[in-house]
């Protein structure tokens, strides 16, 4: 088994109040977690109002299948919502 886990730090462009930072994060979340069956949760910055922090796990008999399901997910987040991803971190 492998484990491959991801923190992306990022900034949402259509964000003016914590209000609409929690509709998108909330909407990332459940989008991303329901079509690539992924852990996935905001793990930092729940405060800022323009900037948050998701961890995204996953498990697989196949190392480079988490990978690259990994690597999809991170296109799918950058090319469907108004985000700029500006750190990603790997553990």
């Amino acid at each position: 088994m492998f484990f491959i886990n991801r923190v992306l730090s990022f900034k949402i462009y259509d964000s003016y109040s914590l209000k609409d930072k929690r509709s998108t994060v909330k909407s990332l979340i459940k989008r991303i977690h329901n079509r690539y069956n992924v852990s996935i949760a905001e793990v930092g910055e729940q405060d800022m109002l323009n900037v948050s922090k998701i961890g995204i796990a996953i498990t697989s008999s196949s190392q480079l299948i988490a990978q690259q399901t990994l690597d999809a997910v991170i296109e799918e987040i950058e090319a469907r919502y108004e985000i700029e991803i500006f750190d990603i971190q790997e553990h």
